[in-house]
């Protein structure tokens, strides 16, 4: 009886020892995992910022050039020679 309860208290520490190596595994590589998606999604942050700046970039610019646009052409159209008077706000009333 002795030689059977030492046998199943070495295969219970066997058991739980295999446990906690395999537990040990397992949140390392929980860890190495959690970190490639952390690093991931910064990456992909970090691109969607590059592209939301690009774009507003490229809108201003264009929004530049259709200024510019609308200015020449009104120009061309003779609206430069239109005085804009400034009235104070309270002639309005």
């Amino acid at each position: 009886m002795e030689l059977l309860n030492a046998y199943q208290s070495k295969i219970k520490m066997q058991t739980e020892a295999q446990h906690e190596r395999e537990l040990q595994k397992l949140e390392q590589r929980v860890s190495l995992r959690r970190a490639h998606l952390e690093q991931k999604i910064e990456e992909e942050l970090a691109a969607l910022q590059k592209e939301r700046s690009e774009r507003i970039k490229n809108l201003l610019e264009r929004q530049e050039r259709e200024i510019e646009t609308f200015d020449m052409e009104s120009l061309r159209m003779g609206f430069g020679n239109l005085v804009t008077l400034d009235f104070p706000k309270e002639d309005y009333r």
